[in-house]
């Protein structure tokens, strides 16, 4: 009776573990030659919305603040200032930036990175009688001295987890697919 019992609990915890996997990690650009020691300060540069969530862009530069904040990694000049010396400089999208102006921006925030990107999916996907929700971001950070960029990365999160496809709970929340693809993303530029 036990060793039925285990030929059958092996293959299933194997399917379930399956089953709570997939997906690839996110697509990371390292600037080899700068030193990363030398950011302390940095700025967020409002997220540009490519998706039809309206709000999606909001949402995701005010997480990703919050969690560039929870590394302890580098201090980060508040929002309205940003944004103020962002309006001074007549920014009309953040991927339309110069490297003079960003070399700007850097100057009158005092900031020695400025972080800036885009969410170029916020959707819920429907597979039969089940909803996923999936967010697909990319973040940059370039350094202000020259406006290069020195790290950039891209990343898809979403599926259900794996608690969810055993056990048929609940999906996560936009919300939580948002932050998780942010804490993947700054995961590989902060360890």
């Amino acid at each position: 009776m036990a060793r039925s019992i285990g030929k059958l609990l092996g293959p299933t915890l194997m399917v379930w573990s399956l089953l709570g996997c997939g997906g690839m990690g996110p697509t990371t650009f390292f600037h080899q030659d700068y030193d990363f020691g030398y950011l302390e300060r940095v700025a967020v540069v409002p997220l540009e919305n490519l998706t039809a969530d309206q709000g999606a862009a909001f949402r995701a530069t005010r997480m990703l603040i919050t969690e560039i904040l929870a590394t302890d990694a580098f201090e980060v000049v508040e929002p309205g200032e940003t944004a103020r010396v962002l309006a001074e400089v007549g920014m009309v999208r953040a991927g339309e930036l110069t490297q003079e102006q960003l070399t700007r921006i850097g100057k009158e925030l005092g900031v020695q990175g400025i972080f800036l990107g885009s969410v170029d999916e916020s959707n819920t996907v429907r597979s039969g009688s089940s909803t996923v929700n999936v967010v697909t971001m990319t973040l940059r950070l370039v350094e202000t001295d020259t406006g290069a960029t020195v790290w950039s990365a891209t990343h898809t999160e979403g599926g259900r987890g794996f608690w969810a496809t055993a056990f048929g709970t609940g999906d996560r929340s936009m919300g939580e697919v948002t932050r998780a693809c942010i804490s993947r993303l700054l995961g590989t530029l902060v360890k």
